[in-house]
């Protein structure tokens, strides 16, 4: 009878650790890369599928005939981006998933990201950020690609999601047959226009109190989970 119990224990084990097995797999592979593409005015996203404290990318704009990669984020109206006459290039937010929603919200007043690990000051032709050491706590990590020109926008961007694995080469792509030279950056004052649609402010964020309290959340149901095995083995071990 002893002898049945413990394998009831040990399948119980079993199947608890087998349950972990897809986010696992998961992580293995929350890194992407890709044709990104977003039209003027509007914003690109992608974000983590489970929580994590690791953003590292690089994103770079490209002119190319070439389509976008099919299933590579999302492309939202959301706020306005503010423009930068003269200056070319993307803005690139990085934030949690609340952050991200708030900045594809139009009715949004205000949004956050993390200031370290975005290119948001002005455009930028390229961008690369890492976030090194992670963050103490794991929430969903997003990055917004927004666009500030007049035209749509082409980029390659890799990016990745689990700590110690970087993100894989960009994308190569051809080059445009027509009209080459037209993202070289221009020297122009980067004062940006009033004439556009207002965005929300957005406040830099060293931390997620949420995503801290779900971390202990999660924390705690799994000691629970091992503390009830743990009594329910000497319960019948007492018991035999």
């Amino acid at each position: 009878m002893k002898n049945n119990y413990l394998v009831i224990i040990f399948v119980l084990t079993f199947f608890l650790t087998l349950q972990n097995i897809p986010t696992l797999k998961a992580q293995q592979y929350d890194i992407y890369t890709g044709l990104g593409a977003v039209p003027s005015s509007q914003t690109w996203y992608i974000c983590s599928k489970q929580e994590t404290n690791y953003i590292n990318y690089v994103m770079k704009v490209v002119d190319t005939d070439q389509l976008p990669t099919q299933n590579f984020g999302t492309n939202v109206q959301g706020n306005h981006p503010l423009q930068y006459p003269g200056i070319l290039g993307l803005l690139t937010y990085a934030t949690n998933f609340t952050g991200i929603q708030l900045f594809i919200d139009p009715q949004a007043k205000f949004s956050i990201y993390w200031s370290d690990l975005s290119c948001f000051d002005f455009p930028a032709l390229e961008c690369n950020r890492e976030k090194n050491p992670p963050f103490d706590a794991k929430t969903i990590i997003c990055l917004g690609v927004s666009n500030p020109q007049d035209t749509d926008q082409k980029f390659v961007l890799s990016i990745s999601f689990v700590y110690g694995i970087p993100p894989p080469p960009l994308l190569t792509v051809p080059p445009k047959q027509t009209n080459t030279s037209s993202i070289v950056p221009s020297t122009s004052n980067p004062t940006p226009t009033n004439d556009v649609p207002d965005n929300p402010p957005y406040f830099y964020a060293t931390n997620n109190g949420l995503s801290i309290i779900m971390s202990n959340i999660n924390n705690i149901g799994l000691l629970l989970i091992i503390f009830v095995i743990l009594l329910s083995t000497i319960f019948i071990l007492n018991n035999n």
